[in-house]
């Protein structure tokens, strides 16, 4: 059973204001097409009712929930190299530390605690002590992220409290249901997953670490897609995990799926305005009556 470290420090109908929930999946490097996906939703005039993040979409989504503006994010994405997220420093647990990712976020965030942003966020990590997701939604919002982007092996668990605490991407890939569970009525995911399977052997201690996490991924689909009204895929497949340098390629790649998906959601915005609330759950119902993929083209 998922257990939470707290149920929400925002009131759910608050939360459950009209707009879009966004899901932020992991990938490292490849998560930066999470900001070309915000700059479209910012273009459109979407609203955003709140955001859940794994890995690097915990990083990217707090740092935006926190009121920080998005070409503030964006040049510092451009300029991130692996050092300013971790140090290496080999222990028993892992090979280096992210505390270093701690400062980078000191820096980067508008808000230190969840209590103060601007938009209502989740952070997912995962219970080494139970391997179950842990849903962290008050309090230390650097340690939580740090937490979230713990890459097993990588780098050394995170403890909050009595909890060692490592990478959400482990249990939600994309955490589609911390977002529903915060009260969206419309939920997009976006998936750019860490591994394009290019049936090459692995040639070192990360790449299979991170090969065998994403062959759990390629498993758990159906799990986070059943909680998604829509989901887009930046096609960010020709991207290592630590192309950091192809920070602008990753954003255009992003805004493009996401200019494939505005259609849809202003649909459900329009019936929302259109016919109040008693339209909005039923035009819900109907979007929610099969999931939309928007795939990159091959």
């Amino acid at each position: 059973m998922r257990e939470d470290l707290a149920v929400s420090s925002f009131d759910r109908a608050e939360v459950s204001r009209p707009g879009v929930g966004i899901a932020l999946g992991g990938g490292f490097a490849r998560g930066l097409a999470h900001l070309g996906v915000l700059q479209v939703l910012e273009k459109n005039q979407i609203p955003i009712s709140c955001i859940a993040g794994t890995s690097v979409g915990s990083v990217l989504g707090a740092a935006y929930a926190s009121g920080t503006s998005l070409p503030r994010i964006i040049e510092t994405c451009r300029a991130l190299k692996f050092r300013d997220i971790a140090r290496w420093q080999v222990s028993r647990l892992g090979l280096t530390s992210n505390d270093r990712l701690g400062h980078l976020m000191e820096r980067l965030l508008s808000q230190k605690d969840f209590e103060g942003l601007h938009i209502p966020l989740a952070v997912v990590a995962t219970d080494l002590n139970t391997g179950e997701p842990v849903v962290l939604t008050h309090g230390n919002l650097i340690e939580a992220v740090r937490a979230s982007c713990a890459f097993p092996g990588l780098m050394q668990p995170v403890k909050i409290g009595t909890r060692s605490l490592a990478d959400g991407g482990l249990v939600a890939p994309v955490p589609t249901r911390a977002v529903r569970d915060l009260g969206a009525q419309f939920v997009l995911g976006v998936s750019v997953g860490i591994q394009n399977w290019d049936r090459a052997t692995p040639d070192n201690v990360f790449q299979v670490i991170a090969r065998a996490v994403s062959a759990a991924q390629k498993h758990q689909l159906e799990t986070w897609e059943q909680y998604a009204d829509l989901v887009v895929r930046p096609d960010v497949d020709s991207m290592a995990w630590d192309d950091f340098d192809r920070a602008d390629e990753a954003i255009a790649a992003g805004a493009k799926m996401a200019w494939s998906a505005i259609p849809r959601i202003q649909r459900f915005l329009d019936s929302q305005e259109a016919a109040g609330d008693d339209a909005g759950a039923k035009s819900q119902r109907i979007l929610r009556t099969g999931l939309h993929l928007v795939e990159a083209a091959r």
